[in-house]
């Protein structure tokens, strides 16, 4: 046997080998990619965007292109992540590959099958194949939730549907996308703010100068001498106006403001219950919602995080954190980024 065709005899056998392991990976995973179902994180290396999964072992390499943007850090929906490529936003699937060209000035996370992507200035949403279901056509537009969104056109908010067609009609100065059964919408009128219910009836008449979201029954509103207070669903007063800024619930908390002192101008943040007891002190300088049982906080420009009982689980010495997710907070100290734990060690060590 000559020495060139033993090598094409080996080569061949290596070609045969390598498909059997295509056919048998295929066979084993039904078909679909082995990261399908993976939970898969963000992280950073050399300044590129890769993605890791529960072990924290890399499933995508780092090559996408970070940006602290309104979608970092990139996750998944829906089993597509929008990441940016050279400044245009685009989706990849779960094995890395561009499943929808970088072409849009804004990508969001898919919900309801749309994404909201922003295009030549103005804002549409796409399918999953990248087809524009909803071509861009307004200046602001809000994700679409349980089947409706808010949009603005012409200078005035209104809902439409999935189909684009419009189920509340465009005529409110502002509007929130619906929670709890309720939105939030501002007459064009007096800019009062109040809510109405999906047929687009006010159920609370506007009558507040500010106000928020509904989340778990209940909704912040700026009562009696520009502070804030709770309203329930039928628009009672259920936690009285005494706060100096107050946010919707989470986990059956919310974040308010107390005046520090007497001095109104400077306020520290804590945690209330549904009773609007105090159930963490006005101590931080600012605070975020609860996820998974953890609350981020801000003390002295520095980002940690409390449990529920309002004792600092992770101290506040990060540049930046962001919320958990499936029991990790990623987090970054200078321009590292890394993920901790619930307790606050490192699974992930900080990497630039």
């Amino acid at each position: 046997m000559t020495t060139t065709f033993r090598k094409l005899v080996i080569f061949s056998c290596f070609i045969i080998l390598l498909a059997s392991c295509k056919v048998l990976e295929s066979s084993f995973f039904g078909g679909r990619s082995p990261n399908a179902d993976a939970t898969l994180y963000p992280y950073v290396k050399n300044q590129k965007v890769g993605f890791v999964d529960n072990s924290q072992s890399p499933r995508i390499p780092a090559q996408f292109q970070l940006l602290e943007t309104e979608i970092w850090p990139y996750t998944f929906s829906e089993g597509l992540a929008a990441v940016f490529f050279s400044g245009a936003a685009g989706y990849i699937n779960k094995e890395g590959d561009i499943a929808i060209q970088p072409r849009f000035e804004e990508a969001h996370p898919f919900s309801n099958g749309l994404a909201l992507v922003k295009s030549s200035g103005q804002y549409g949403y796409i399918n999953g194949n990248g087809e524009f279901a909803i071509k861009p056509q307004f200046p602001q537009a809000r994700s679409f939730q349980n089947g409706r969104a808010a949009v603005k056109k012409n200078g005035t908010w209104g809902f439409i549907d999935q189909n684009g067609s419009w189920i509340i009609e465009a005529k409110f100065s502002g509007a929130k996308n619906f929670a709890d059964g309720r939105a939030l919408v501002q007459t064009a009128d007096h800019h009062e703010w109040g809510y109405i219910n999906r047929a687009g009836e006010f159920v609370i008449p506007p009558q507040y100068r500010a106000a928020k979201s509904f989340s778990n029954g209940l909704a912040p509103v700026e009562l009696e001498f520009h502070q804030w207070g709770y309203i329930n669903k039928d628009g009672e007063i259920a936690i009285s106006s005494k706060f100096l800024e107050a946010e919707p619930f989470s986990e059956g908390i919310a974040v308010v403001a107390m005046p520090e002192g007497n001095n109104l101008s400077q306020k520290k943040y804590g945690y209330i219950n549904s009773e609007g007891e105090f159930i963490v002190q006005p101590t931080f300088d600012q605070a975020f919602d609860f996820h998974e049982g953890r609350a981020k906080i801000e003390k002295n420009g520095q980002f940690g995080f409390i449990n529920r009982r309002g004792n600092v689980v992770v101290d506040p010495i990060y540049n930046k954190a962001w919320a958990y997710r499936n029991d990790f907070a990623l987090v970054k100290i200078r321009n590292k980024y890394g993920y901790i734990d619930k307790n606050g060690i490192f699974v992930l060590e900080p990497s630039d």
